[in-house]
């Protein structure tokens, strides 16, 4: 849940560290730090943003070689003393580091008997020092990294700068992104592509276990068997990749407004000429399951539970849904032929590659769902499938969760070969477009009357109900106000107690088939005091509804008017005065357990 940078070969490093750490702040924004060969190895370093690092930073740096991080805070708390990059014990290796070391108590011990000392709380101190060790004993970098690799278990993703080679940067990756860009004079290297998009639109992927080193011309890499490959070289969409805010005052907004787009793109891209656009392959492996299980975690497990659903109704299939850092502790395999979809949102979710590891072990055939092309996840599964929603920022997942129930809804509808899938999805992209015009003023008019409240309670049912989890998130990750989800069945069942006079709840009433049920729970908490506001579309509508949409097929309320809830939990945030785009302790990209 950290970003790296790093560059060989480049005018003006500073400026491609500084703006390339505040490209990964969706990472890890608790700190930032820069490492740098000048006469000996330079550390600048502190708590806060890249922004900050640039007024510690020296003017000019006089060197076309550097490393960066921005950190989110796993081993030790946010200080400068816990901030990247480490420095070895000698000062003869520094380096920057993504991921867990599961075994950094053992490395600890060990290092105390050689003599070492540590001034940070951090795994990765000790990392740096284990290689600084095995260096010294083998007189030779690539030897002391197969060492290292060796010891090391867990995540890591490493970028390592030496006093002995000026010009050159080693790596080392299991587990969390690593990305090399490919220059001409230059090469450099980072958590992923955007920092790099507008110097090179040419990629190396690695692998786990993959170690090697960059210097302005060369870029060799080896393998798990420590043998030198060659790697392909891949292309980004640049497009697809943009951080410009385009005029939005948030990245949060702006993505909010692209939901439209991303489904008219996800239409496009899976169903073409009249027929939908799947591999055959993974279609069949579908219909010949006995049982679908899904797994995700957070806004991706919400996104399953309308999976889960949409299969069971329209294909007919058994469906089991389980939240993924659960299910890696205790797996179970349900049918006789089950088939496993993995839905992250990057595609580095260290919780689903837990799962993943348990699923190949059990050679089970499996689907993920990502938004990150060439991801961690992606080289595990059998098969993967593109989310097309472009670079998500703001730590709030809101369009990549509408893509991703939209482009579950168009894979059952390939199941069964029925287009009606596509009309329904083209038909809330008007939806969409009309909350957008005419909707906002009035749901920050609800965020300004809840936002001083310590409590809020979402309700629904069926697929509202799973709308209804995800807006309770959304407000809660944003606001920090503390917010439930319950079915509106579930209320007599023990949450009702909590009700009481003025508390703010939210329902969504667009399934017909559970309209009169839930407008029953309406009055149940009303009849205790509640605040209620009602989402409901035109024909489900009653006069004094708070918000009412246009029509949609009810099992689309996740890609229709997912907005609504986005909106709310927005402009809550925004009037509470926090940071909307990076909520306090959360980090976008999830690569611990």
């Amino acid at each position: 849940m950290c970003g790296i940078v790093g560059a060989v070969g480049i005018n003006n490093p500073r400026d491609y560290a500084l703006k390339g750490l505040k490209m990964l702040e969706y990472r890890g924004y608790d700190s930032a730090g820069v490492g740098f060969l000048d006469q000996g190895i330079k550390i600048y370093k502190d708590v806060g943003s890249p922004e900050h690092l640039g007024d510690i930073l020296p003017t000019e740096i006089k060197t076309d070689t550097i490393i960066g991080h921005t950190r989110w805070a796993t081993h030790g708390m946010p200080s400068k003393e816990n901030s990247h990059p480490h420095i070895s014990a000698q000062r003869k290796i520094a380096l920057v580091h993504n991921g867990v070391i599961e075994n950094a108590h053992d490395i600890k011990v060990f290092l105390k008997e050689k003599g070492y000392s540590f001034y940070s709380k951090t795994d990765t101190e000790l990392v740096v020092n284990l290689l600084e060790y095995y260096y010294f004993e083998y007189k030779d970098m690539i030897q002391a990294l197969i060492k290292v690799r060796s010891i090391l278990d867990g995540s890591y993703a490493l970028v390592i700068v030496s006093e002995d080679h000026p010009g050159t940067l080693f790596m080392l990756k299991k587990g969390s992104p690593l990305l090399i860009g490919k220059g001409n004079g230059f090469n450099l290297v980072a958590s992923d592509a955007s920092p790099m998009i507008n110097f090179t639109n040419e990629f190396v992927d690695l692998d786990d276990y993959d170690f090697g080193y960059i210097n302005k011309d060369e870029i060799r890499i080896f393998d798990k068997d420590s043998k030198e490959v060659n790697k392909p070289i891949i292309h980004k969409d640049v497009e697809l990749i943009s951080h410009d805010l385009k005029g939005y005052p948030h990245y949060m907004l702006k993505e909010i407004e692209e939901i439209d787009e991303v489904v008219k793109r996800l239409v496009s891209n899976y169903y073409q000429d009249n027929k939908y656009i799947f591999d055959d392959n993974l279609i069949k492996d579908l219909k010949e399951s006995d049982h679908i299980m899904f797994l995700g975690c957070g806004t991706s497990y919400h996104a399953s539970l309308v999976g889960g659903r949409l299969f069971e109704n329209i294909n007919n299939i058994s469906t089991s849904k389980y939240i993924a850092s659960e299910w890696a502790f205790h797996p179970t395999f349900p049918g006789q032929k089950p088939f496993v979809i993995l839905i992250s949102q990057s595609g580095e979710t260290a919780d689903l590659i837990h799962c993943m590891n348990v699923i190949k072990e059990k050679k089970i055939r499996s689907l993920l769902i990502t938004n990150t092309p060439g991801c961690t996840l992606s080289k595990g599964v059998t098969y993967t499938l593109q989310l097309y929603a472009g670079v998500e920022i703001s730590v709030a997942s809101t369009k990549a969760y509408a893509a991703q129930v939209a482009l579950l809804a168009l894979l059952a509808g390939a199941i069964n070969k029925d287009p009606k899938i596509v009309e329904d999805l083209k038909g809330t992209v008007k939806v969409i477009e009309n909350i957008q015009k005419t909707l906002k003023e009035p749901i920050a008019q609800i965020a300004e009357e809840i936002k001083d409240n310590e409590h809020v309670f979402f309700l629904g049912r069926s697929f509202d109900y799973f709308l209804s989890l995800e807006a309770s998130l959304k407000l809660k990750e944003i606001s920090y106000i503390h917010s439930e989800a319950y079915p509106g069945g579930e209320l007599k069942h023990g949450p009702i107690a909590l009700i009481k006079e003025g508390l703010p709840v939210i329902v969504f009433i667009t399934d017909p088939i559970t309209a009169s049920s839930m407008r029953s729970n309406i009055e149940e908490v009303k009849s205790r005091g509640a605040k209620v506001y009602v989402i409901s579309t035109k024909d489900l509508a009653i006069p004094k509804d708070t918000l009412i949409v246009e029509n949609y097929p009810y099992y689309l309320s996740s890609v229709a008017i997912s907005s609504i809830a986005f909106y709310l939990a927005y402009y809550v945030s925004l009037k509470k005065g926090y940071n909307v785009d990076k909520p306090h302790n959360l980090a976008k990209s999830v690569t611990v357990e």
